[in-house]
């Protein structure tokens, strides 16, 4: 690999095609993303837009950026799924570049590189990028926040620290616009953690920390007043940060429709137990990156602060999400991105010949993500060769996700016959980026006919000779009648009556 710039031109050949696959191939998938797209066309069609309506209803369990630009991109392009994930894109970019420009700052470009396409790649955060859902631009919102805390901290003029705690900021607001306060978590304990284990406490008193923090302030207390003229607009707010924030974590003492601790329970060890997967196709190679983070956190150097921030990303947010009520493997995304910082910091320092323990490391590497293609691609096979829908599409796909798993493969080979550490990093990202693109890619094709809720619409309306109705919707279903039989009468989830979907009145 030539100079900074060749590094950088393929974070992006590898991470759009990735982004691309996983946005844009795919229908709505339940749960979740067939109510967010219906609530992403409900703001671009309703009066006020502080608050989302699903089901002639409030929707408060998140604030409303999701639901600001999906529909924004609902208005301009309609309502079909690469319509309203089109926005994701831009935070899955955003979340990218941000660990990019951290990972260079402290370590150089190879280490861009490799945190950039960790941070697309890495399991957890390639399902939260691609997932219709208030966690993508969470994570774009955090890794933004830490972006700029680490130039602002390192910086060594007042002009520069300023802007850096600038982004810190704008980050800050990002995050809570997408899921709350809760947000604020792994990038305000990861300055905690950099100014505690550093001891800089005169950081506190940098005017340049504290000069943003009234633009902050404004932007959500304006959204607060919008949201408290509403009707009900106190009731709102009081489910916004009472229920659906501290509810989450525990029992509030409510009951009824916003009551957390009842779903997606948590249990001891949940998210250690789980980490392994969270970080493929790259989990071998996080331990190492771990194992030489633990070994270089003394030192006084760029590349030793990016690594205490990166342990304070994930040490205490894995703690506090380990003793929460609730519990969902998306709600790690946030704190996997210490784990893909750590990792292009170690590609950063590696000599261009490494060492003997390091090569066993990327040979560790070169094997889970060759199984990772191979699942990956296999199942995509075995779709392809499925009876129901078989044509000569589905052949191309499966020859397509074959090829994908053999270039795979093939990447991980070289890194085993010639572990050389500029060639080992850029084939292990090939090599997942191929996994993502060329397998995930058919078998989501594949999987599309038997998930689409706009075809079991159609179907529907086919078979409907007479009025349609509904009895206690659930989320999906009201979903799919507001995204795809438009002008019809749906109720909200939980109604304990017949609703007609068509005219004719109440039966």
């Amino acid at each position: 690999m030539g100079g900074a710039r060749d590094w950088l031109r393929s974070l992006w050949w590898l991470v759009l095609p990735v982004l691309c696959v996983g946005l844009f191939a795919r229908v709505y998938y339940t749960p979740d993303e067939p109510r967010e797209a219906a609530l992403g066309v409900a703001m671009a069609q309703q009066d006020q837009h502080a608050v989302p309506v699903f089901g002639g209803q409030y929707f408060m369990e998140k604030p409303p950026l999701l639901y600001w630009l999906a529909g924004a991109s609902a208005s301009a392009l309609g309502s079909a799924p690469a319509a309203l994930r089109l926005p994701s894109l831009l935070y899955g970019l955003l979340t990218v570049a941000s660990l990019a420009l951290l990972a260079r700052r402290a370590a150089g470009p190879r280490a861009a590189f490799v945190a950039g396409v960790a941070a697309a790649t890495l399991l957890i955060c390639y399902q939260v990028e691609i997932w219709l859902a208030t966690d993508a631009p969470l994570l774009a919102g955090v890794a933004l926040s830490l972006c700029g805390l680490f130039h602002g901290y390192t910086a060594t003029t007042g002009r520069r620290r300023l802007w850096g705690y600038v982004a810190f900021h704008a980050g800050l607001l990002l995050a809570f616009f997408a899921k709350n306060a809760a947000g604020w978590m792994v990038p305000v304990l990861g300055f905690v953690t950099l100014v505690v284990t550093e001891r800089r406490w005169r950081e506190l008193a940098r005017a340049e920390l504290w000069l943003p923090v009234p633009v902050l302030v404004a932007a959500i207390l304006a959204w607060v007043t919008a949201v408290a003229v509403l009707p009900d607009g106190v009731e709102t707010l009081r489910v916004f940060f009472w229920n659906n924030l501290v509810g989450r974590a525990v029992d509030v003492g409510d009951r009824g429709a916003y009551v957390y601790t009842t779903g997606h329970l948590n249990s001891p060890g949940k998210y250690l137990l789980e980490l392994p997967v969270y970080l493929l196709p790259w989990t071998g190679l996080v331990l190492g990156a771990v194992i030489a983070a633990v070994r270089g956190l003394g030192d006084r150097s760029l590349v030793a602060t990016a690594r205490r921030l990166a342990v304070g990303a994930i040490v205490p947010a894995t703690l506090l999400l380990s003793l929460a009520a609730t519990a969902r493997g998306v709600y790690y995304g946030p704190a996997a991105l210490g784990f893909a910082l750590l990792l292009g910091l170690w590609a950063g320092e590696m000599p261009g010949v490494p060492t003997v323990v390091e090569r066993r490391w990327l040979a560790a590497g070169a094997a889970t993500v060759a199984v990772f293609g191979l699942l990956v691609g296999g199942l995509a096979v075995v779709a392809a060769a499925a009876p129901q829908g078989r044509s000569a599409i589905a052949l191309v796909l499966g020859l397509v996700a074959l090829i994908g798993m053999l270039v795979t493969t093939g990447c991980a080979w070289r890194v085993w016959r010639a572990p050389a550490t500029d060639s080992a990093w850029w084939h292990l990202a090939l090599g997942a980026a191929v996994a993502y693109s060329a397998c995930a890619g058919p078998l989501y094709l594949r999987l599309n006919p038997w998930l689409d809720l706009a075809r079991t619409a159609s179907r529907v309306r086919a078979v409907a000779a007479a009025p349609v109705a509904v009895l206690e919707p659930d989320e999906t279903t009201q979903a799919m009648a507001e995204l795809y039989l438009p002008g019809h009468t749906v109720g909200a989830p939980g109604a304990s009556s017949w609703l007609l979907v068509a005219g004719g009145g109440r039966r």
